[in-house]
This record gives C-alpha cells, structure tokens and sequence, in this order.
C-alpha cells in the first residue's frame, strides 16, 4: 500500500471516481459488521471458555475489525491520485496481493496446541497492531494499487519505504501458522512475491511523480533497516 504525498487533483470527481471508493469502502465495510458479529457472539456464549483463549480471540478480532474498519474510512476520505501505474498488470498484482491473504484462512485450521494456538495468535496480533499505526501514518494517501498521491517520509515511514507492507507479512504469518499445511505455505510464498512486486511498482510510480522520491529511497531500506 503505497506511501505517497502532494497535493490533491482538482478536477471534479466522476461516478467512476466515486465508485472506486464507495465499493471497496463498502466490501471492508461488509466485513466489519461479519467480524462484530461474531465477536458479540463470542463474547456472549463463550463465558465457559478458557479466559486466556476467550481474551486473546476477543483482542485478535477487534484489532482486524480496527484495521478493515480504518481502511474502510479511508477509501471514503483519501485524496485523489496525482498518477496511477499504467497496464492491467499492477492493478491485478494488486488486488491479488490484497485477497491472497484471506485465502488462506479458507484451508482447515491446524491441529495445534493450546500454546501453539497462544503463539500464533499474538504474532498476528502484533503485525495486526502495527499495522494500524502505519495505515494510521498514511491516512488520506492511503491505496491499494500503485498510485502517487503524496509522499509519507514521517513514522515508521523514516525507517523503511514500505512498513505496512513488512507488519502485514508479520500479521500473515501468525495466520499461516494456524492454517498451517503444505497448501497454505505454497499460498504464503505466492503472497511474499506478489507483495515484493507491489513494492516495485509503488516505487516506480513515486518516482515519476516526486522528484525528492529518488533521494528518499537512497537513504532508507524498503522494508528491513540495514538489510533489504
């Protein structure tokens, strides 16, 4: 999800402009009230469970339903974009790097133990959480596709070009570890190379389109300090 900058188009918004941020806002929207649901629901009937179990659930779902509810908002609010790549290809990149995530979580859950389950559970917690506070940083710039609309370099953003990405992978692979199979690690991997490239593609069009991206990318690292 691209970190961008500058100011906001003009030009009067069309129904299609309108579109692509009424769907998407609605679609996560969707699923936020999916996810409050059953979070009432586990609240409600599960007051015989472990309270360990019951809490870190309780606290794992609400920082999903946080996050879909954000981008959700965001959808709604960012400004428009200065460039969008070019081609079908980023666009698809995109879009199958956003829902391969989720796919994993249609495969059986695996057979793990309480403290396995415990494990896995905080790891997609942590990425979960972090992951607010740099969608938090992006704000209005916030997109799915590769689109320039104003440069972050403040947050986590000083660090590194594109830590949402890193705490998504994070928050990915705590789910990975309770769908764990042969299936989920081959859609795992898939979802590591679509996510390398949606970096690639972000870079390409920042550059285009802010003069002070090329300075920015030589003094920090694209997603591990010091490392890559």
């Amino acid at each position: 999800m691209a970190e961008m900058k500058s100011n906001a188009n003009t030009q009067p918004m069309t129904m299609f402009d309108l579109a692509s941020r009424v769907v998407p806002s609605m679609f996560f929207l969707i699923i936020v009230v999916r996810n409050t649901l059953e979070l009432h629901s586990l609240l409600t009937r599960g007051s015989h469970d472990d309270p360990w179990m019951l809490t870190i659930s309780a606290v794992g779902r609400s920082s999903t339903t946080t996050f879909l509810g954000l981008m959700s908002v965001l959808f709604l609010i960012r400004i428009a974009p200065l460039r969008k790549a070019e081609g079908v290809r980023p666009r698809m990149m995109a879009i199958a790097g956003t829902f391969c995530l989720y796919a994993m979580t249609l495969f059986p859950s695996a057979n793990l133990s309480k403290t396995q389950i415990i494990v896995a559970t905080m790891i997609s917690l942590m990425g979960t959480c972090l992951s607010i506070f740099a969608l938090a940083y992006l704000g209005r710039s916030f997109s799915l596709m590769a689109e320039a609309r104003r440069l972050v370099t403040t947050g986590p953003y000083r660090l590194i070009r594109h830590p949402l990405y890193l705490f998504e992978t994070i928050a990915s692979l705590g789910i990975l570890l309770q769908f764990l199979s042969i299936a989920t690690m081959v859609t795992f991997l898939i979802y590591i190379i679509i996510q390398l490239q949606r970096m690639k593609n972000e870079e390409v069009i920042l550059e285009r389109v802010f003069p002070e991206y090329h300075l920015y990318r030589l003094k920090t690292s694209r997603v591990l300090p010091r490392i890559y």
